[in-house]
């Protein structure tokens, strides 16, 4: 289906790319009127894309056939989602989770119960879970060769260039501000997001991306047959002033960013996954295992070593030193312990229990912890400080177990791409997106990254880039552009 020139087709894939670059700008759009602003964005630009697709029926069915899996994995999550808030019998409330009918009946709420313990939280989260959908879906009928791939990649990656810098820039003045009744502290670098922590989580994933564009260019270069100093000379400068200069240039700036968040997890996470990643795509690359080996040593250290000790590289780990192991009494502890941060998760094991089959309800977490919230926590936790325990506490043990399945098996998607694909761009686009899921998939252990709408929805895409590399038709891909 050639789409190309369709002004429509055209216009939902911009749409796509400006809804990816704005979505982390309002405080990485986690506030009630951000995700309403994001909700009627994607429900009119798929309506659109609708529109356009729709046309062409049968090609529509083939491409939505071929992405099967993932698609059949998102839809059983949505729809435990919109089982959650629907208005239900009280005996089959009974069986289904006999906790939360309890807990209703307590409340006096005979007759047409929920799943939910707090139904207009989930109706929040279920708006935002089908906009996740509706994006997944329309990366899947807009993005149909090289070349969008390329630009989807490639937009992200900007988007992350912008965050880095205009995070540097508000730490270097120090600024200091109120907006959308948040105080907002540039004390480190976090962008236009409220916590640091989240914002090393969206870098950790724009970084993959360009390391995966670094990766694609490995295969287009071309080797100089002649000799002579005139030629390494020219050689030299033709390099500096080539695209694949500008993207290290542009990744250069991301991880000085990344290191001056001061995120623990987050410049763990990243380096780790880099590491994890570039070892298998080196076992699973065969033919260009050189190049690639010699890409992610350069990576360690111009990043680590260079970049990293230049800008404090040794203040993260410091901060990761002074992480003390058991909980501190003192009332001024350096840094929060590992015990501390990860209480609500280890008490939440209880509320799993008690609602072990539909959960409390998407976003239901603050109000259903507070009956399992135990006298020694005495911060302030809406969220678990980690996403595995508090999807599973939220949507019960199927609804997380299908979710968690969805980026488990992308990214062995993505792992036989790099296999079985001799072309530069899908390799590199997987090698881009198993790195964002294992290097969320480590940050998601001690924080909720994937509770943050920004970080949530460039996830989506991130996990759904390992399905279109997997399924982009087979011809040369000369790409010349970040």
């Amino acid at each position: 289906m050639d789409q190309n020139k369709n002004v429509s087709d055209n216009a939902v894939f911009n749409g796509l790319l400006l809804l990816l670059v704005l979505v982390p700008l309002p405080l990485a759009s986690n506030r009630t009127w951000a995700i309403a602003a994001i909700t009627v964005y994607v429900v009119l630009l798929f309506c659109l894309g609708l529109r356009c697709w729709l046309k062409n029926w049968k090609w529509v069915s083939l491409r939505l056939f071929d992405f099967r899996v993932p698609i059949g994995l998102f839809l059983i999550f949505l729809m435990v989602s919109i089982f959650q808030v629907l208005p239900l019998p009280d005996s089959l409330v009974h069986i289904l989770s006999p906790a939360a009918y309890d807990v209703q009946l307590q409340a006096g709420l005979q007759g047409g119960m929920h799943l939910t313990l707090d139904i207009y939280q989930s109706r929040l989260m279920l708006a935002l879970t089908s906009s996740y959908f509706m994006v997944f879906l329309t990366c899947i009928l807009a993005v149909r060769d090289a070349e969008r791939l390329n630009i989807l990649v490639s937009t992200l990656v900007w988007s992350g260039l912008f965050q880095a810098l205009i995070g540097i820039f508000l730490f270097s003045i120090g600024a200091h501000y109120k907006i959308f009744f948040m105080e907002i502290n540039h004390e480190n670098v976090i962008g236009t997001f409220v916590n640091r922590n989240h914002f090393a989580g969206y870098l950790e994933m724009t970084l993959a991306l360009g390391i995966g564009l670094m990766i694609v260019k490995l295969g287009n270069g071309s080797s100089n047959i002649y000799s002579g100093w005139k030629f390494k000379l020219i050689g030299a400068l033709t390099f500096l002033m080539s695209p694949k200069m500008r993207l290290r240039l542009m990744l250069i700036v991301m991880v000085i960013s990344l290191v001056l968040t001061r995120s623990r997890m987050g410049n763990s996470a990243f380096f780790a996954s880099m590491l994890i990643v570039g070892l298998v795509a080196i076992i699973l690359s065969r033919r260009n295992a050189p190049a690639t080996a010699t890409l992610i040593i350069s990576l360690i250290i111009v990043d680590v070593f260079v970049i990293g000790t230049w800008v404090g590289l040794e203040k993260v780990v410091s901060r990761i030193h002074n992480t003390e192991i058991v909980m501190s009494n003192t009332e001024h502890a350096g840094e929060e312990s590992i015990e501390e941060r990860s209480l609500p998760a280890k008490y939440s094991i209880d509320l799993i229990k008690d609602f072990p089959l539909a959960g409390t309800g998407a976003g239901s977490f603050y109000n259903a912890f507070s009956c399992y919230r135990p006298p020694e926590i005495t911060g302030y936790f809406d969220h678990a400080h980690n996403d595995y325990a508090e999807i599973s506490a939220d949507m019960g043990l199927i609804g997380a177990g299908v979710l968690f399945m969805f980026p488990i098996i992308s990214l062995w998607v993505a792992f036989r791409t790099m296999y079985v694909r001799k072309s530069s761009l899908p390799r590199g686009v997987a090698f881009a997106s198993a790195m964002g899921i294992v290097s969320i998939g480590i940050h998601s252990w001690v924080d909720f990254n994937l509770q943050i709408p920004a970080n949530a929805m460039t996830f989506v895409v991130v996990v759904t880039l390992s399905w279109l590399a997997y399924k982009l038709p087979s011809q040369k891909y000369l790409i010349n552009s970040a």
